[in-house]
């Protein structure tokens, strides 16, 4: 498959410009065609009857070996999820918290991760936020989380792109500082799986949660939880189950059922990023947002928030307008160009994605627009 054949399979690219798959990306038809024949077959063979059961487990296998093949790690050590919430709260709430223990995070986070470190601090657990700028450089990035790591910091948890700026932090060399003082490290990649190529083994890193429904086109409710296999023996599960149906493995981290059509469709989702290639995706998608921010820059009013360029740039472009407040403008993309963006509030943006899916001239599209809405 090739990135126009993605493109003509996505029915809404017809009558409109999707540039916001950072919230959800708009699934091919092979994944929708996938999900509707995973429903049926599991209704003719009965959901709880051993055709069923059966036809559920291979299709379970299938979706971990993808993403097993995708991460480069064994599929062993992978749990398909509901999305990355679930992946960071069976890491943050299943690990042995004593008193004293840090957990290092930053003050750009998404409520993911915000969230349950909020239960942590009610708990007792100390919370340090390493204070990132939005435009941060590879070498700031990794000073602002090197000045709040010591012997006491257990976990480091952050995002590996920020979802409000679209900064891509340097991963692999957070997860060495963090290793040199013995802490561990959970990374939320919401905004990573079908966007840039990834190698946790490489990477080295402890804990990875990913979504299946943004940037890879999967199912609403399907991602991925990775844990390294020497790191395992340190999580408790959240859900004790007793009885024949008591999973093993990873699986007994899981926090609910999940239906058979997402992990179809999620299985899909990857296999087609796997098949455009990882490496091609980043260069696509990354291309598209350097053109978008190159024209962008030349709009008088129009402020980029995060990364220009650079190491620490991807495809997620943030912007401010003067004169606008950001979800008036989202509204006004939508209202009169029929482009799909979002706002986002810390700080206030206006977010474009490139995606896969995206072409030249979705970006020609929206800077006309931005440049027509702000009168320039």
């Amino acid at each position: 498959m090739d990135f126009a054949s993605l493109r003509d399979s996505i029915a809404c690219m017809e009558s409109m410009t999707y540039m916001n798959a950072g919230w959800a990306g708009p699934s091919p038809s092979q994944v929708v065609e996938r999900m509707r024949d995973a429903g049926e077959r599991e209704s003719a063979g009965g959901p709880a009857g051993p055709e069923g059961r059966a036809f559920a487990s291979a299709v379970e296998e299938e979706a971990r070996t993808e993403a097993a093949d995708l991460f480069n790690v064994d599929p062993a050590d992978v749990l398909i999820t509901h999305g990355t919430s679930e992946g960071v709260a069976i890491a943050l709430f299943g690990l042995d918290w004593q008193p004293g223990d840090v957990l290092l995070t930053t003050d750009l986070e998404h409520p993911g991760i915000d969230s349950p470190v909020a239960v942590l601090e009610e708990r007792g657990v100390e919370i340090r936020r390493a204070s990132i700028p939005p435009d941060a450089s590879a070498d700031a990035c990794i000073e602002a989380m090197r000045s709040g790591l010591d012997s006491r910091v257990k976990v480091t948890a952050l995002s590996h792109i920020m979802f409000t700026t679209g900064l891509r932090v340097p991963a692999d060399e957070i997860v060495a500082a963090a290793h040199e003082v013995g802490a561990l490290v959970l990374l939320d990649g919401a905004q990573t799986g079908g966007h840039i190529a990834m190698d946790f083994t490489a990477m080295g890193v402890d804990f990875y949660a990913t979504s299946g429904q943004k940037w890879l086109m999967g199912p609403t409710g399907s991602g991925s939880f990775y844990v390294r296999p020497d790191r395992r023996e340190l999580l408790t599960p959240l859900l004790r189950r007793q009885g024949t149906g008591f999973r093993q493995g990873l699986g007994q981290y899981s926090l609910a059922s999940q239906g058979v059509a997402e992990r179809a469709g999620y299985a899909e989702a990857v296999r087609i990023n796997r098949e455009l290639g990882p490496e091609r995706v980043e260069e696509h998608t990354h291309g598209l947002a350097a053109a978008l921010r190159a024209e962008l820059s030349g709009i008088g009013g129009v402020s980029i928030n995060g990364p220009a360029d650079g190491p620490t740039a991807c495809a997620i472009i943030v912007i401010s307008v003067e004169g606008w407040e950001a979800p008036a403008f989202v509204e006004a993309l939508w209202e009169t160009h029929r482009i799909v963006a979002r706002h986002v509030a810390h700080p206030p943006g206006i977010r474009i994605c490139t995606a896969a899916f995206n072409n030249e001239s979705d970006v020609e599209r929206a800077v006309a627009a931005i440049a027509e809405l702000t009168g320039r």
